[in-house]
């Protein structure tokens, strides 16, 4: 029965308004409005399952409402036909739905009998993964789904909300990975940084009822692929600078386990180093093709050099449109936020790239450089670009690449270790046309 929603609206607000002992309930509200029933996850839920031997569980909720609940209601769950699911879906959404077979799925129950104090039920449903894997392999193009709708004879059924159906998407193997593989850059200081430990989580991607075993390896090869990708110069761990576990377990009932991975950062010279652990042999299921590996990231830090006496120019400034003493190379290396280069606008913008030249004065090894954006949330313009090293400011090395968020924080990029005196910083994309700022350049480094 399709429930009139205003209607009901209408006679409970009416209700409040009024006291109680002036009016009766059934003459307020229709009986049928005085329990209703609906499923509380109704619509379309997407389900992948996992193929392994157990059945897979899913749990459907079905909830009694209404203007006084506190009644007895029966209900039962009706899985619809081809013809039933056809004529509500299929057909108006023009997508070849079709049910699964009954040997798919077992439904705990399909009868729902509500005492006076329930206010809702739920029953499982166990699906067979083997068995749906086997449909959805028979047709790929139809999207095979459990219809479920919640009917009863004897009270009301809430009929925008009196079907779940179950789109069963894939059947897939569990798999076994990092709980988080993203990279996360950890920076610590030369010299000072004797033991570096990190804990690192490996689970299971669903519920564990296995006694799972495995090993570990740093997968040096990795770093390469990595650099390629995101424009990175990490260097692979020395051997003997780091301890990882070579096997783990996971028991039964536990779906996470943790490790240390171990670094002594004395050994390491200044530089962007990585730890790639990789899982391998796994004694069941499958190894995640996207969280296989954790890369452990991490950047020793040169000594902050002093740039007292250094200097800088530019292919192009803006020398009077920004302010006295603004706009000019030389504000990258003034130790104030609030000043800032900028590339010229007045009387005509400069094309890409713009470059800026730093004078150290003398050699050192340059580790790592830090940029600050014009201070200025809507001007923060500079997108990439790429780091040079110089000795006689003619032959020039490129040492590493750069990519700025719009952020007004300094940004530190790693640079291939390289002895020089002269730093060209070339901006290649900007965010605001051709138009270019930095408020500060900050150099790290060893003498």
């Amino acid at each position: 029965m399709k429930i009139k929603v205003l209607l009901l609206v209408g006679c409970l607000v009416f209700l409040s308004a009024c006291n109680d002992s002036d009016y009766d309930l059934d003459k307020l509200v229709p009986e049928e409005y005085h329990k209703i029933v609906y499923v509380n996850n109704s619509g379309k839920q997407e389900l992948t399952l996992f193929n392994t031997d157990e059945d897979n569980k899913y749990t459907l909720s079905v909830i009694k409402s209404g203007s006084e609940p506190n009644q007895t209601a029966s209900a039962n769950i009706h899985v619809l036909t081809q013809a039933e699911l056809d004529d509500k879906y299929s057909i108006p959404e023009s997508i070849n739905y079709k049910p699964i077979g009954e040997d798919c799925y077992l439904l705990q129950t399909n009868k729902l009998e509500f005492s006076l104090t329930d206010r809702y039920k739920t029953v499982d449903i166990s699906l067979k993964p083997q068995k749906v894997k086997a449909f959805i392999e028979s047709e790929p193009s139809v999207l095979w789904v459990l219809p479920l709708r919640v009917v009863s004879e004897t009270d009301s059924i809430n009929a925008e909300r009196n079907d779940m159906i179950l789109i069963l998407k894939d059947v897939i193997m569990p798999a076994l990975g990092f709980v988080d593989a993203s990279v996360e850059l950890r920076n610590y200081d030369y010299g000072k940084a004797s033991n570096i430990s990190e804990e690192i989580a490996i689970g299971l991607d669903t519920d564990n009822k296995w006694d799972l075993e495995w090993e570990l390896e740093a997968d040096n090869a990795y770093v390469e692929t990595y650099n390629a990708a995101n424009s990175t110069i990490f260097k692979p761990l020395p051997q003997g600078s780091y301890t990882i576990p070579e096997t783990m377990q996971l028991t039964n009932g536990a779906t996470t386990t943790q490790f240390s991975a171990n670094i002594s950062g004395d050994q390491l010279e200044p530089g962007d180093y990585m730890l790639p652990i990789r899982i391998k042999n796994v004694s069941l299921f499958e190894i995640s093709s996207t969280k296989g590996v954790y890369p452990l990231a991490i950047r020793i830090l040169g000594n902050k050099l002093d740039r007292t006496g250094w200097t800088a120019e530019a292919n192009t400034q803006e020398s009077t449109g920004e302010g006295s003493g603004n706009g000019v190379a030389g504000c990258i290396l003034d130790d104030e936020l609030s000043t800032y280069w900028h590339s010229q606008w007045q009387g005509g913008n400069h094309s890409f790239p713009h470059e800026l030249i730093i004078d150290a004065k003398e050699e050192y090894s340059f580790t790592q450089i830090a940029m600050a954006q014009r201070q200025h949330g809507t001007y923060t313009d500079t997108r990439a670009g790429e780091f040079y090293v110089s000795s006689d400011k003619e032959n020039w090395t490129k040492v590493g690449n750069f990519v700025m968020e719009k952020v007004l924080e300094p940004q530190m990029y790693g640079v291939t270790s390289m002895k020089g005196r002269y730093i060209k910083i070339k901006i290649t994309e900007g965010y605001r046309d051709l138009n270019c700022s930095l408020s500060e350049v900050y150099v790290y480094g060893l003498k």
